[in-house]
């Protein structure tokens, strides 16, 4: 069986272990690296939780897209846009 290293997408380190899987049966890794600690998937289900989706948000936001347009685009729920912008720090 081929064993294919798996890098941690936060820190790029390799010292990656298997932590389960999820309802839907994509496995969850646990990274090892003092530094970062995190959880993280390969494949996600649903794009909002995907890495990069919050500031893809925030720039259609800064480029005056709607909230349903944002969503519409990145293939998110309304909700999804509204709970980030809101998250975000208005300045």
């Amino acid at each position: 069986m081929a064993m294919a290293k798996v890098k941690c997408p936060h820190c790029g380190g390799t010292d990656v272990y298997g932590n389960g899987k999820s309802k839907t049966g994509t496995p969850r890794y646990h990274c090892q690296n003092a530094d970062c600690k995190k959880y993280f998937m390969l494949e996600y289900v649903y794009n909002g939780w995907k890495p990069g989706v919050d500031e893809a948000i925030v720039k259609m936001a800064a480029n005056a897209s709607g909230i349903r347009d944002t969503a519409r685009v990145l293939d998110i729920s309304n909700d999804k846009v509204m709970s980030t912008l809101k998250k975000q720090k208005m300045r």
